[in-house]
């Protein structure tokens, strides 16, 4: 089982990766990935780096429905009673309610042995975001993401391990490391602000990660025939930021 904080390191490389193609698709290195859908392929990709052969141990799903996932999040069965007595078996029943409906970016799932699961069981939902989203939306797949934590039915609670959400931003004022550092702090407090407006998160570790994907503060050297040339719109700062809810241990 990884870690989270591999995963988060994926995602990470997923980013750098995403700007690196937009580079080789434009020779344009200022041009950020704007597509939500090249970060998601990315993203998997990354993840699938942590199997030893084709869907193991993690199971990768892209646009997976979000009544599916929320439903697979509870134990598909539950013995109750005393083992020297009766002993009765509950069935998962029904659709736990999520408030807004729609599909995970990318689900994934894991054989976990001895844990009362039966099959793969999800263990991360991961919703991603193209260039420098608004806070609303960013907000909205925040708050599912911490819907799923807090299922419940028949057969006990969810046992999703962790979410994230991750975007990228850009800066139009990148001219040097302080301003880069700058940067990097002003993204955090917007995050931390606005993620209280999720309500409590009393049940919920909350982990805010900011990091520099792509940056070029000078420019870079062209050769144009016999002289060289220093090219100004190649100047860019690309940073990611990525919010893991992890469920608290009782």
């Amino acid at each position: 089982m990884a870690s989270i904080e591999k995963f988060q390191h994926q995602i990470i490389n997923a980013m750098a990766r995403s700007c690196a193609d937009m580079v080789d698709f434009t020779d344009d290195p200022a041009k950020p990935p704007n597509a939500e859908y090249l970060l998601t392929v990315n993203v998997a990709k990354e993840i699938r780096n942590l199997n030893y052969s084709a869907g193991d141990p993690y199971d990768i799903r892209l646009e997976e429905h979000t009544e599916q996932f929320a439903r697979n999040c509870l134990f598909p069965s539950k013995f109750v009673g005393h083992p020297l007595a009766h002993v009765s078996t509950k069935f998962r029943l029904g659709t736990p309610k999520i408030n807004r409906n729609g599909r995970i970016d990318v689900a994934v799932y894991e054989n976990i042995p001895n844990n009362g699961y039966f099959g793969a069981q999800p263990i991360c939902a991961i919703e991603l975001k193209g260039l420098n989203p608004k806070m609303s939306s960013a907000l909205s797949d925040m708050r599912r993401n911490l819907e799923f934590f807090r299922v419940s039915g028949n057969t006990g609670g969810s046992v999703l391990r962790f979410s994230i959400f991750a975007a990228l931003h850009s800066f139009k004022r990148s001219s040097d490391e302080d301003r880069v550092q700058a940067n990097e702090v002003k993204l955090k407090e917007k995050y931390q602000k606005a993620l209280a407006q999720l309500g409590s998160t009393h049940d919920i570790s909350v982990d805010i990660q900011v990091h520099t994907i792509s940056k070029e503060l000078v420019g870079r050297v062209l050769n144009e025939g016999e002289h060289k040339v220093l090219d100004t719109s190649a100047i860019h700062h690309f940073a990611g930021i990525i919010v893991t809810f992890r469920a608290k241990e009782v």
